[in-house]
């Protein structure tokens, strides 16, 4: 039996569990290979297909998926397929997607029925599946580890959480804003304290990762340490919810900000920000 596991798309907060339980099962967990490909879609998103089609080539048996908003509907508005729907959009876009297996993108206790259901299905082997549980469902409760950041002009990054987990397109930017003499600060909260961040805004917002994305606003708009903040917006594929965007309008950050797409030009943005800074 081959499981293909995602790199990225929040995976680093659901895979420590899957990989290690999965080796219980003794279930063979295959890995994407660099795969490149011609889509007419930003950078990060050609990254993730560029993964799926790689597993697809690497005969998997199945494909698994994290649920990224933990298996929360929004009830008003019409979210993008690519923040709610991330199997039906694959399903869409690559012809012949492996079976999958949609685990919540976050670790917690009472993942450990799901856990039990998918380990039984895999191995046709109720014993099997519950000595491996008991072996490693210690590893549901979640835990976080802040990044090590440093600097003197920080720049605090908003966006989908998802997109923090795009090393390469995290790169760029970082790139960009040391050239200039910034550094990128990524928020330094567990992702249920950036909820309750986001929450306190008042904003009506329902969806976990938006929730995220505007606890990362209320956060380091008021963090001593960080001048500077960098909001990304992709209307088609990974936006930041409309409420938080008519906010910023009303009621504009008092440090100095921009808000870009995925494909921006970054030179040009940390050039404005360090004239705004007067770095």
């Amino acid at each position: 039996m081959r499981v293909g596991v995602l790199n990225g798309w929040l995976s680093q907060r659901y895979l420590p569990f899957w990989e290690t339980y999965f080796r219980a099962l003794e279930v063979d967990i295959v890995h994407p290979e660099a795969t490149a490909v011609a889509l007419p879609f930003p950078a990060p998103i050609r990254r993730l297909l560029g993964q799926v089609y790689s597993l697809k080539t690497q005969g998997v048996d199945y494909l698994l998926l994290p649920d990224v908003q933990l298996g929360r509907e929004a009830q008003k508005g019409n979210p993008l397929p690519w923040l709610v729907g991330l199997e039906e959009t694959l399903k869409r876009l690559i012809p012949g997607l492996p079976p999958t297996l949609v685990v919540p993108a976050e670790l917690y206790p009472e993942v450990a029925g799901l856990a039990a259901k998918i380990g039984q299905s895999l191995t046709q082997n109720p014993m099997l599946a519950r000595r491996a549980l008991e072996r490693t469902k210690h590893l549901l409760h979640p835990s976080f580890t802040a990044p090590k950041q440093g600097g003197v002009y920080l720049v605090g990054l908003v966006a989908q959480p998802m997109l923090l987990c795009d090393e390469e397109w995290l790169a760029s930017v970082r790139t960009a804003l040391d050239t200039r003499g910034l550094s990128l600060f990524l928020a330094d909260k567990a992702p249920a304290e950036l909820r309750q961040e986001g929450a306190h805004l008042g904003l009506g917002l329902e969806l976990p990762t938006d929730l995220e994305a505007a606890g990362m606003h209320r956060y380091l708009s008021r963090l001593g340490k960080v001048k500077g903040l960098l909001y990304i917006h992709e209307a088609k594929y990974l936006p930041l919810p409309t409420p938080l965007r008519k906010s910023l309008k009303k009621a504009p950050p008092s440090k100095p900000w921009r808000m870009a797409g995925l494909e921006a030009p970054w030179n040009q943005i940390a050039d404005e920000l360090a004239k705004d800074l007067q770095v």
